[in-house]
């Protein structure tokens, strides 16, 4: 009998300890987007209390109006803009938190400070330096004897300062991540690479790089997930 419960306990208790996570992810996660794709295939006004069935129609309504398109050409854009740079910019970052540093725990902490940042503050914060009148870029332009930019009024401005603010926010967040990474890469790799002269660039592309592509792969598909919201 206590052969049988211990059997019982060492394959069920696995499964009871997913389990929360996966009933609350089937209730905030999974049924609500059930339900929005049923929704999706009817006429639904939350005014009247009909809804009748319309099947694909507004799906070809969406496809058909040239403001969707306009609206996912600017998200693509400005998820280049800011994806391509930021990843590029934490895995350099990463590297250089995973030398010897003093204090590295203040260091590490410094590049999570704008993940923690309200976004209220940071688009106010923002909202100043890409200002058109006071803004502390147009300041710097005028200063080098340049003309002031419109940053909200051109597409490839507001696009510009968008991925800006996203670089800036979310940077620091992934560089934790890719240190996470590279904090279980043997040490010994490097030792030997530094022994046979190679450079701190070529040991991040030669070693940490191959050692923690499956974390860059994460970090992408959640950056793009990230930036397919950022509807514009």
């Amino acid at each position: 009998m206590k052969n049988t419960l211990y059997r019982l306990d060492l394959k069920a208790s696995p499964y009871l300890y997913v389990l929360p996570f996966f009933v609350l992810f089937a209730a905030f996660g999974v049924f609500p987007l059930i339900y929005t794709a049923w929704v999706s295939l009817h006429d639904w006004s939350l005014l009247a209390d009909a809804h009748p069935w319309v099947g694909l129609q507004n799906y070809k309504d969406l496809f058909a109006d040239e403001y969707f398109w306009n609206a996912l050409k600017n998200t693509a854009q400005i998820w280049v803009m800011s994806t391509v740079p930021q990843l590029l910019m934490a895995l350099v970052l990463a590297h250089v938190l995973n030398q010897r540093l003093r204090a590295p725990t203040f260091w590490r902490m410094s590049a999570l400070l704008p993940n923690i940042t309200s976004v209220a503050a940071v688009a106010i914060i923002f909202g100043q330096i890409f200002g058109k009148d006071y803004g502390l870029i147009n300041w710097l332009l005028e200063s080098l004897g340049l003309g002031r930019i419109d940053w909200q009024a051109g597409t490839a401005s507001s696009q510009i300062a968008i991925s800006v603010m996203i670089i800036w926010r979310w940077t620091g967040y992934n560089a934790l991540i890719y240190l996470a990474a590279m904090q279980a890469v043997s040490k010994d790799l490097y030792d030997a690479a530094s022994l046979d002269g190679a450079t701190s660039f070529q040991q991040l592309r030669r070693i940490t790089v191959p050692a923690i592509r499956p974390t860059i792969i994460f970090t992408v598909i959640i950056s793009t997930i990230g930036g397919m919201q950022v509807l514009a």
